[in-house]
């Protein structure tokens, strides 16, 4: 199936503003660490680490805002040579970003409202958003295209959960009040398992729309696909 023309731009747009709210935050937070006025809460927190949470910022936001570009259809097929040397950047910075937070699980002092279950979701998830970087690089490695595209497409998805993040928590704070312990996991939690399943969403769509005839379910992690010679 032709993507349709109005992807090509609401693609990359719908991908730049989901990322604009956490690349914002991280921005006023760099300005925090360079000597600016404190204006995010928690910033005696976060100060302790400041080399760990700068890495994280920027390499989240390069990865987000390259991200945005790299699944747009048109934009891709017309500069090739562009998407090669978008992906050589775009894979380290997913992992910086994905490690880094890791070490920030682990080392930084807990928020007030983070608790245990939390910090292992955060564990988890950067478990998979790794081995889906490690695994899209490894194949096209092996110029297997499809499976390369899905285990990215996951990645990405788990990398911009604190933008679909931001709305879970709005929409809590709309609907019952003040994010509390629990509502906090359960937001953040939701916000990923949210970007996993439209993941997935696209990427059988992808299949079964690749090839007519084919199957309408596509097999699991794509597997069917083998690398082109």
């Amino acid at each position: 199936m032709t993507p349709s023309p109005r992807s090509n731009w609401l693609i990359p747009a719908g991908l730049l503003i989901l990322s604009a709210v956490p690349a914002l935050a991280g921005g006023l937070r760099l300005t925090e660490f360079a000597g600016g006025a404190a204006v995010l809460p928690d910033s005696e927190r976060v100060m302790s680490a400041p080399v760990p949470l700068a890495l994280h910022i920027v390499s989240v936001t390069v990865f987000s805002v390259l991200g945005a570009f790299q699944f747009a259809p048109a934009f891709r097929r017309r500069h090739r040579g562009w998407h090669r040397v978008a992906g050589r950047i775009l894979v380290p910075s997913g992992l910086v970003a994905a490690l880094s937070g890791l070490w920030l699980t682990l080392f930084l002092p807990p928020a007030a409202v983070d608790s245990t279950v939390l910090a292992a979701v955060r564990v988890a998830v950067v478990g998979f958003m790794t081995i889906s970087l490690v695994l899209g690089f490894v194949a096209i490695r092996q110029r297997d295209f499809a499976r390369h595209r899905a285990w990215m497409i996951r990645g990405y998805a788990i990398g911009m959960g604190a933008g679909t993040q931001f709305f879970t928590q709005v929409a809590w704070l709309v609907a019952v009040g003040p994010v509390t312990v629990s509502s906090r996991t359960g937001t953040m939690a939701v916000a990923w398992l949210i970007n996993a399943a439209v993941a997935e969403w696209i990427i059988r769509r992808r299949w079964r729309s690749a090839v007519p005839g084919r199957p309408t379910r596509a097999p699991a992690f794509v597997v069917g696909h083998q690398p082109r010679t």
